[in-house]
């Protein structure tokens, strides 16, 4: 089982890549589809903890919480990837 930070990490990874910025925005259910080495409750924890250090921003839909990452914070986020332009 991997630590907390990677999960974490490999979360804002994922919705960078996937471009889910602003508006954007991608169902919890395809985050856990696309880190499928991880359990869905380690993933919920995660997104929970990302939550809270203002990171990403959860979006109600009518078929569930929908995740996005919070454009003003994309500088960290992207020295948290080791994002190179």
């Amino acid at each position: 089982m991997k630590s907390s930070p990677d999960i974490e990490r490999d979360i804002l990874c994922t919705l960078f890549k996937h471009g889910c910025i602003g508006k954007h925005h991608t169902p919890v259910m395809n985050i856990c589809k696309n880190l499928n080495q991880y359990s869905t409750k380690e993933i919920k924890k995660g997104i929970k903890s990302l939550r809270k250090q203002k990171y990403i921003n959860l979006y109600k839909t009518y078929h569930g919480l929908d995740v996005r990452l919070v454009p003003s914070s994309l500088q960290e986020v992207k020295k948290i990837i080791d994002y190179e332009d």
